[in-house]
């Protein structure tokens, strides 16, 4: 079991066994950013959401404990532990452990309402979505003209989407052949539903993508530079794909996403390139820093 899943049952288990689903994703986001550990190395992360604060991982993550028998449904916003999770050893390295005590002092006695307004007024960020009247302090960026990219390597979808909404992105342009992953919220169809929670557009271009088979055993920087090079021979026959990604780049502030960090190893920055040489907008790179 991960780190920070027994830190949600050992955050449970101090509380008395059962909380609203509000309460215990405000609890771990306010572990994440009030406390010196932040919930451990790899602790969940945050995006602006109906309520607030809101993880999509933590909350795939809690399916998975009540699939395993370590948590059950009271209600559809309730969760209590079972007696396995009442039983459970949740020992953590004794930073992250002396933190969720701290907050579970603190906010573990507070109704999932009070915890919202306690959020809401210390991180605005937060509010920018919020589904509560009047609650909103912030408004949502939008993104100056210019063809983004980006790629998700390393992040949680949580951290890769508020990137883009930080970043004042509203659509999602997915140029990866196969739009498969093998990391929670990558995958065509979940990636598709969570931007569409968001409010941002999700479009899929396989056609732009390099096919897996070309990309086998390369790892030299030459053997990059050649596959590229056929990449960007090539583009000039993707007429229609590219003339709607064009299309969507004048409408909306978008970014076109790839799994690679680095934009260098990546064939987004190569069709980005050739996007400029067509529309007058500048490359920008989202979330990589050399």
């Amino acid at each position: 079991m991960l780190h920070r899943q027994k830190a949600l049952l050992m955050m449970l288990q101090q509380v008395g066994g059962t909380a609203s689903s509000v309460q215990m994703m405000k609890w771990a986001f306010l572990l994440s950013c009030e406390t010196p550990s932040h919930g451990g190395k790899t602790f969940y992360q945050f995006i602006p959401y109906r309520y607030g604060p809101y993880s999509f991982t933590l909350n795939q993550e809690t399916d998975s404990l009540i699939r395993n028998g370590f948590l059950e449904k009271v209600t559809d916003n309730c969760w209590r532990l079972t007696p396995l999770g009442e039983r459970l050893d949740t020992t953590l390295p004794s930073d992250v452990s002396k933190d969720i005590c701290k907050i579970t002092a603190t906010y573990g006695r507070l109704s999932g309402q009070k915890l919202i307004n306690l959020i809401y007024d210390k991180y605005s960020w937060f509010t920018i979505n919020s589904e509560l009247p009047g609650m909103r302090q912030e408004e949502r960026p939008v993104a100056d003209r210019c063809i983004y990219t980006a790629g998700y390597e390393g992040k949680t979808i949580d951290e890769f989407l508020n990137l883009l909404m930080e970043s004042g992105i509203y659509r999602l342009v997915d140029v990866r052949y196969n739009p498969i992953s093998r990391r929670y919220g990558f995958h065509k169809s979940t990636l598709s539903r969570l931007c569409s929670s968001l409010k941002i557009d999700y479009q899929h271009f396989p056609g732009l993508g390099i096919p897996g088979s070309e990309r086998e055993h390369i790892g030299a920087e030459n053997q990059y530079v050649k596959l590229f090079e056929n990449y960007r021979l090539k583009l000039s026959s993707y007429e229609k794909d590219l003339a709607h990604v064009i299309r969507l780049l004048n409408s909306d502030p978008s970014v076109l996403v790839c799994m690679e960090a680095n934009p260098n190893f990546c064939h987004r920055n190569v069709l980005a390139q050739h996007l400029a040489t067509l529309i007058d907008m500048p490359v920008k790179n989202l979330g990589y820093s050399t």
